[in-house]
């Protein structure tokens, strides 16, 4: 057995090595386009996702990637050995000479299988018979793949094709469907609404994926624009013996060192459009917020407090950006002194629920004037009171005028001007009762006694 494992060492350190790395970036993608959707998301939803990656990677990983290292000591040593076993009952032999090993085999194979069908029944809907068909394809795939030398990129078998494999991951598939329909039993899926708006207090796992979205368009500005002077360079520039380079001619010389600053001002510059001018014009918005639906201004800010805000983020997040692309380039314990800045900060985001720009403070809202408290419920009723008065005595005025019409036989748009004009007699005569009202608030009282 440990002959065996021999073979596969350097590749299989390599998969334990570059899974949960290549696992982390390929989540990314899905967190962007969930932020986009719903624009808000726990971080047992990222956590979830992340998992879900990791595991279908680990799947590819474990079962077909470990390929052994030296095909032709491996192919020689194994010619034979790796014949597809057909015999769906093979496993109660297994069983009965392996014991322990033979069930627990089996057990694993089952278990291996049983994230697939939750995945397919919980986050994506499938149903069972989809559940089935996607567990059995799946497990076919793996076995196809090890039995052809992962399709004729390796020259010979380096795994066995065991039928007793389909059987197992399929009933994998089906208890993970089972578990998921009584999980979602105790635990219902959240109904994410569709939202609209902008999302002013975004967390740690929102602001991480939006930087890295502006990251990647400051490096599709800055890196082409690096090769592209670089290259112009060289092809203008003419060598001389001492290492330096003539342009114009002869009228300039100039050595190479100024090409070491050129990705570091390109990225500044770049960072300034992406990190600064955009967001500055767009209420906080860069293009990866505008993608994923956030602002980097929680609170509304004015004047210097919003100057002293984008100062202090520009400067901090742009020294770290262009003090990671030197270190990259020039030296590695810069950028590792800088990758462990950006840990710190997303950690303070975690705990403090924001950066440390978002404690300049905001500017203050003028509050709404204040309703008096004296005859506050009097002056509200009072408008509605009349309003009332006044629609009811209109109609009266409108039905009297029309119904005498109707008698005496006068059309009715006759009959609707008198009752407009009647209208308008009783508002003027009302309108006078309520100045003379004014004029002497005794007069009012006594008619209320």
């Amino acid at each position: 057995m440990l002959t065996y494992l021999g073979y596969f060492s350097t590749s299989f350190t390599i998969a334990i090595v570059m899974w949960p790395i290549l696992s982390a970036v390929l989540t990314l993608p899905i967190l962007a386009g969930l932020y986009h959707r719903h624009h808000r998301m726990k971080l047992l939803s990222a956590g979830a996702a992340y998992l879900t990656v990791l595991y279908v990677l680990g799947l590819i990983t474990f079962t077909l990637y470990p390929m052994p290292d030296d095909p032709e000591a491996f192919c020689a040593a194994n010619a034979g050995q790796f014949a597809p076993q057909l015999d769906p009952l093979r496993f109660i032999s297994d069983i009965q000479n392996g014991g322990l090993s033979g069930i627990l085999q089996l057990v694993m194979n089952v278990v291996l299988f049983m994230p697939l069908g939750f995945v397919l029944t919980r986050w994506l809907r499938w149903r069972w018979w989809a559940v089935l068909i996607g567990g059995f394809a799946v497990s076919l795939f793996i076995e196809s793949s090890q039995l052809s030398g992962f399709w004729g990129l390796y020259p010979c078998a380096y795994r066995q094709f065991d039928v007793n494999d389909l059987m197992t991951n399929t009933l994998g598939a089906m208890v993970g469907l089972a578990v998921a329909v009584l999980f979602g039993k105790w635990v219902p899926m959240a109904h994410m609404p569709e939202r609209s708006e902008y999302n002013e207090h975004p967390g740690a796992v929102h602001r991480l994926v939006t930087f890295i979205i502006d990251m990647v368009f400051v490096a599709l500005v800055y890196v082409p624009l690096t090769l592209l002077v670089t290259f112009l360079f060289y092809w203008a520039a003419e060598p001389l013996q001492n290492g330096d380079f003539m342009l114009f001619g002869g009228h300039l010389t100039v050595g190479v060192g100024w090409l070491n600053f050129l990705a570091p001002i390109g990225a500044s510059l770049a960072f300034l459009i992406f990190e600064f001018l955009i967001p500055l014009g767009h209420k906080g918005r860069t293009l990866g917020g505008m993608y994923t639906h956030m602002t980097i201004e929680t609170k509304p800010r004015k004047g210097i407090a919003r100057a002293v805000f984008y100062i202090l983020r520009t400067l901090i997040m742009g020294a770290m950006v262009v003090m990671f692309i030197i270190g990259f380039g020039h030296n590695a314990h810069i950028m590792h002194y800088t990758f462990y800045g950006f840990v710190i900060l997303f950690l303070f985001a975690v705990f403090a629920h924001r950066m440390p720009w978002d404690f300049v403070p905001g500017s203050s809202v003028a509050p709404a004037p204040a309703v008096p408290v004296y005859g506050a419920a009097d002056v509200a009723a009072a408008p509605a009171e009349s309003s009332a008065a006044n629609a009811h005595s209109d109609k009266e005025g409108a039905a009297t005028v029309a119904g005498d019409d109707a008698v005496s036989g006068v059309p009715d748009s006759d009959a609707a001007s008198k009752g407009a004009v009647n209208t308008k007699n009783t508002g003027d005569a009302r309108a006078e009762d309520d100045e003379s009202a004014a004029t002497n608030p005794n007069t009012v009282g006594q008619d209320e006694k």
